[in-house]
């Protein structure tokens, strides 16, 4: 099935995957709605948008919240009427530090972003995809959710839980005309990505140094690729997808918009 005139949410759409993720679905005729917490950077990507005359709407609001995640989910509906793909991208890297060192607020604000931002949202589409009979939920992981990776503790543990709860809910609607499934992007070009190389060498640890040589070897994820894949995933639209976790590089070679 295309996903001309479908409704898309995405979450952390101001920038990096999340922008790239939106501008691309409204290319292919999707509504979008673009959730972030700075609506500058929302704007812009909907200027974007509407300059090649697609529909979409700005949410702006930290779904970390309850009450603006839900209200956002609300606000679509409102809207357009429909919701048939959730996109659930926003992340922070947390506290990269090594455990005695961060501090409890920051690796509180890791989980609500991460995890709980993306329940909540979950929560509040969940029960309109079954209602109208189609939905699709792409929550974005990371191969850190399944390795140890020093001073990025939250952060590991945060794209852990996300993973778990993505296989949880996909069992728990198996009978459900939905499908949710987790996408590992890979290491990215994003601006997250140059935060990490940013951070101080006894922040970040030897690491530092295999991130600096992904950049300067050219071999980061362009953003852009990785919306094509959750676009292909959306629009494939089978049953024995659910629960099943993605990752960009076992999809190499797929052509936009199906998947073979």
């Amino acid at each position: 099935m295309g996903l001309k005139g479908e409704t898309a949410f995405v979450t952390g759409a101001g920038r990096g995957l999340g922008r790239s993720t939106a501008i691309h679905l409204s290319r292919l005729g999707m509504n979008v709605v673009l959730n972030g917490r700075r609506r500058g950077r929302l704007e812009e990507a909907a200027g974007i948008i509407e300059a090649e005359g697609g529909k979409c709407l700005i949410a702006a609001g930290d779904i970390s919240d309850v009450r603006q995640g839900t209200e956002g989910v609300r606000l679509t509906l409102k809207t357009f009427g429909s919701l048939e793909l959730l996109v659930n991208n926003a992340a922070v890297i947390g506290p990269p530090r090594s455990l005695e060192d961060a501090k409890p607020e920051d690796w509180r604000q890791t989980m609500d972003i991460n995890v709980n931002g993306a329940y909540y949202c979950c929560r509040e589409a969940l029960p309109v995809m079954i209602k109208q009979g189609r939905g699709r939920i792409i929550n974005l992981v990371s191969g850190l959710g399944t390795m140890a990776f020093p001073r990025f503790s939250a952060y590991c543990a945060s794209k852990a839980a996300l993973l778990q709860m993505t296989r949880c809910l996909a069992e728990e609607f198996q009978d459900r005309p939905v499908q949710i499934m987790s996408l590992d992007p890979g290491v990215m070009d994003t601006e997250m990505q140059a935060e990490i190389r940013s951070l101080e060498p006894e922040k970040l640890g030897p690491v530092q140094r295999q991130f600096m040589d992904l950049k300067d070897k050219d071999r980061l994820r362009h953003p852009q690729q990785v919306a094509e894949m959750i676009a292909a995933l959306a629009e494939r639209d089978r049953s024995e997808d659910s629960g099943e976790a993605f990752s960009v590089g076992d999809l190499s070679g797929v052509k936009t918009g199906s998947l073979y």
